[in-house]
């Protein structure tokens, strides 16, 4: 049985549980998901407190040495900005600078091409993000297409929109830490095999 740390918005949490646990007991592995905030999650698998980490960028084994990425996309999603003033416009990383920006502290996408904005906010939880956007306490928040939409509605929150296009579109992978080097390409094999016997797709099509 491994344990994977995540902080994962809801959708993304439900996809890795479900494809990674599929992918593992092809390998004859069970797996648990437990959920710790963001930066900490990485420090606890890069440390082996915990045997994995996921869903994550590519190439954070640079900054987390003691971890290793698990090369087969787990999932793709879309990183956005959520705006309230109305025709507020967009494009590109760099147009964040002359804002009042938010996102959750260690979500490392945003800590590498947000930071130069006038003023950044990190915060412990989306609620917290998209209340403060509401509040105009921020201008923007960064977060994910699919969850922040699904959280907007949760809330009751008004006049709130997703920018587009997204900021970036990437794919998501699986850390785990170095003792279980040997997992590693045999967890990426069963995700190429999940996805050709279509078995990743009905999985991802039932979250």
């Amino acid at each position: 049985m491994l344990t994977i740390s995540t902080n994962n918005t809801p959708s993304d949490r439900k996809a890795l549980e479900q494809l990674a646990a599929e992918a593992f007991r092809r390998v004859g592995f069970g797996i648990q998901v437990v959920n710790n905030p963001s930066e900490r999650s990485l420090v606890l698998a890069n440390q082996g407190e915990v045997d994995g980490e996921g869903l994550r960028v590519a190439g954070l084994a640079t900054q987390y040495p003691h971890l290793i990425q698990v090369p087969e996309r787990f999932i793709g999603i879309s990183f956005v900005a959520f705006v309230r003033q109305p025709g507020l416009q967009l494009d590109g990383w760099a147009s964040l600078q002359p804002h009042r920006i938010g996102f959750i502290t260690g979500w490392k996408m945003f800590e590498a091409h947000a930071t130069g904005a006038r003023i950044v906010n990190r915060v412990d939880t989306p609620e917290q993000l998209f209340r403060m956007l509401a509040q105009d306490r921020i201008d923007v928040a960064l977060y994910t297409l699919a969850d922040g939409l699904a959280l907007v509605q949760r809330l009751g929150l008004s006049g709130i929109q997703a920018v587009t296009p997204s900021l970036r579109d990437v794919d998501m992978f699986l850390y785990l830490h170095q003792r279980h080097s040997a997992l590693v390409p045999q967890v990426a094999q069963a995700l190429r095999d999940m996805k050709a016997d279509g078995s990743h797709a009905r999985l991802l099509h039932g979250i």
